[in-house]
């Protein structure tokens, strides 16, 4: 499926830039509605959008003088549709011309002319990261511009996004992302062949692009545009934690839908902070084998370093290609250093233990005599105390049975019939008595 994902992609970037390369050959910005005519062109068509069905514009020459649709003539032939006018002008005046009207679209003119921009056609699916050298070349008609024409002409490439939500470049605007030079230097081959050269580092998200190349002097603009998609990086890569005593663990991981694994060489490079280069390896690819680990040679000196990756491998698709992978970091920890004058010597350090572990049982021990004593004293607090209770408890009984055999109580319940009889001076009234006697 994702095969053929791919290729429903590729196709559609295809047709949309057949689509526009009718006159993108050589597309000119229009600034200030102005264009640039190159000298020497015998023939010249211009293609200027403008809003619907209004008037015609009007070309004013570099001399001043007008050229108008109602002014056409052998020289002039003028072609006009309902959104855009198409002028060809035989011996065209050499300069700055410019167009009065009202102008649509992206704001720019299409000019068909002898001086043509070619740049080398750029792979549909690119890869984040990957490197290539790009070349574009500048003629007349079928003849390389002469060194005058190009002596000071710079060729930049430019990357804009489609801010599709799909891609990952979605908030994307552009930038600009090489330039074009012809001076024989860094990956230009002959200075002034008329070749410019440039290399290209696709450090971008992934998502779809249109990459525009442009060249622009005081004589001539000419631009020239592809759509590319960039897909995912076929390799990734990460270095596992350090571990003391143990060198540093570089994993790789290979996606070998993309890649032919025995095709994939990567070249590796250690280097410190100053970007001093440490260490050097090469690593191959294996039939199958989408992992793979190296052990990096342990530096000698601590700091930071890092490691610079490069594939060089075989797409699936049989495309030479070669991607830059992001730098890894990793740390050699400084040693721990022991100043000799504080060093301790192993007799030294058992005394010290010993002494130790003696004044831990030391503690142990006056730990163990206040244990026994707080609980001695608990317990004589105790006992007292017991022993006080028990004394008062002692007392009162006592006290109650002195009191109970002191005072009997009268008997409860008595029956009558057992009490002894009344004699009879039991009712004798001692009051009468007393009374009689005093008479």
């Amino acid at each position: 499926m994702r095969k053929w994902s791919l290729l429903v992609i590729l196709c559609l970037v295809s047709v949309s830039g057949i689509a526009k390369q009718n006159y993108q050959t050589s597309d000119i910005p229009l600034l200030d509605n102005r264009f640039r005519v190159d000298f020497g062109v015998e023939q010249i068509t211009f293609i200027i959008a403008r809003k619907r069905f209004k008037e015609a514009v009007i070309l004013v020459r570099p001399d001043g003088s007008k050229a108008r649709i109602s002014a056409a003539t052998e020289r002039t032939r003028w072609l006009e549709g309902l959104e855009h006018d198409m002028i060809t002008i035989d011996n065209p005046m050499p300069g700055p011309w410019q167009a009065i009207g009202e102008i649509s679209g992206d704001n720019r003119i299409q000019l068909i002319s002898d001086v043509q921009l070619k740049v080398q056609q750029l792979p549909i699916q690119l890869y984040s990261g990957e490197r290539i050298t790009v070349t574009g070349e500048l003629f007349n008609g079928n003849k390389p511009l002469n060194e005058a024409y190009i002596r000071d002409v710079a060729l930049s490439m430019t990357a804009y996004g489609y801010n599709r939500p799909v891609d990952a470049n979605f908030k994307f605007d552009f930038k600009e992302l090489a330039k074009f030079t012809d001076r024989g230097d860094r990956f230009d081959q002959l200075p002034a062949d008329g070749i410019f050269t440039t290399y290209l580092k696709l450090d971008l998200d992934t998502g779809k692009y249109r990459f525009a190349v442009s060249v622009k002097n005081n004589v001539f603009t000419r631009e020239v545009s592809q759509d590319v998609v960039v897909f995912p990086s076929p390799i990734k890569s990460k270095i596992l934690p350090i571990v003391e005593g143990v060198d540093p663990q570089l994993v790789l991981y290979f996606d070998l839908e993309e890649l032919d694994a025995k095709s994939i060489v990567i070249e590796g490079r250690i280097v410190n902070k100053s970007k001093d280069e440490i260490e050097r390896f090469i690593l191959h690819g294996e039939t199958n084998k989408n992992k793979f680990e190296y052990a990096i040679p342990r530096p000698e000196k601590f700091g930071g370093y890092r490691v610079n990756l490069t594939m060089f491998a075989t797409t699936s698709l049989g495309r030479e290609i070669v991607v830059k992978l992001p730098s890894q970091a990793f740390v050699i920890p400084k040693p721990i250093e022991i100043n000799p004058a504080l060093a301790v010597s192993e007799a030294d350090l058992k005394a010290a233990s010993d002494a130790e572990a003696a004044k831990i049982l030391e503690a142990e021990k006056r730990f163990n005599w206040m244990l026994w004593i707080i609980g001695g004293v608990l317990f004589l607090v105790i006992a007292a105390i017991a022993t006080l209770f028990g004394i008062k408890y002692w007392q009162r009984k006592k006290f109650e049975k002195a009191i109970s055999e002191q005072t009997p109580l009268p008997p409860e319940d008595t029956d009558d019939s057992t009490l002894p009889e009344k004699s009879e001076g039991d009712d004798l009234d001692l009051n009468a008595l007393s009374n009689s006697e005093t008479k």
